[in-house]
Formats: structure tokens, C-alpha cells, sequence
């Protein structure tokens, strides 16, 4: 909630969670409630310091699963590349199968 102005005169409260159940804490408007004000104003920094830093860590997981998904994708053309030059085909979009032409093609190894 923060600073509330009432009757011309502002008091500070901080909302919380009990439970299921939201309170209120009261402070009044000397300097406790200044130092309270102070020190909330504090953990909402750090807090959002903390929630950008997360951000940045999850871009960069993002980026480096974006490069290792390209880095996948291209191996597996060059797989498929190796495979189709090597004599194989795909049997109904599934396994890899070397063709008959491909055993005497091939030189003994």
C-alpha cells in the first residue's frame, strides 16, 4: 500500500499476505514510519535488480538454445547429405536403408 493520505495528513501502512488473507501494517507518520518507508523502498531495488538479472540469464538461454537448435538442424542435413551420397534412403519417412545398387558400388573395405 505505501504512503496513504487521510484527513490531510499521510500515513504509511505495508500490505501483506497471511495465508489466503491480505493484512495491514501500520506505521504512522513519524520516523519509524520514514525508516520503514526507507527500507521497503530497499527490498523493492533489490528485487527488481534481482528479477532484471534473471531476465538477462534467460535471454541468454534463450540465444544459446536458438544456436544449439541451428547447430542441430544442420547436422542433421549434413547427416542426411551423407547418408543419401552413401547410397541410403529413408523407408517410409523412418529408418535409413542402403539401397541393393549401393553393396556392389562399394569398394571393400
Amino acid at each position: 500500500m505505501a504512503w496513504q493520505q487521510r484527513n490531510g495528513r499521510r500515513y504509511y501502512y505495508r500490505s501483506r499476505r497471511e495465508g489466503g488473507r491480505v493484512t495491514h501494517d501500520y506505521f504512522g507518520t513519524g520516523p519509524l514510519a520514514w525508516t520503514v518507508a526507507k527500507m521497503d523502498a530497499g527490498e523493492r531495488e533489490r528485487q527488481q535488480a534481482q528479477a532484471e538479472a534473471e531476465a538477462a540469464l534467460r535471454r541468454l538461454y534463450e540465444e544459446a538454445d536458438a544456436l544449439v537448435g541451428r547447430l542441430i538442424a544442420a547436422s542433421k542435413e549434413l547427416v542426411e547429405a551423407v547418408l543419401l551420397a552413401d547410397g541410403f534412403y529413408r523407408h517410409q519417412r523412418g529408418l535409413w536403408r542402403r539401397r541393393s545398387w549401393a553393396y556392389a558400388q562399394r569398394p571393400n573395405e
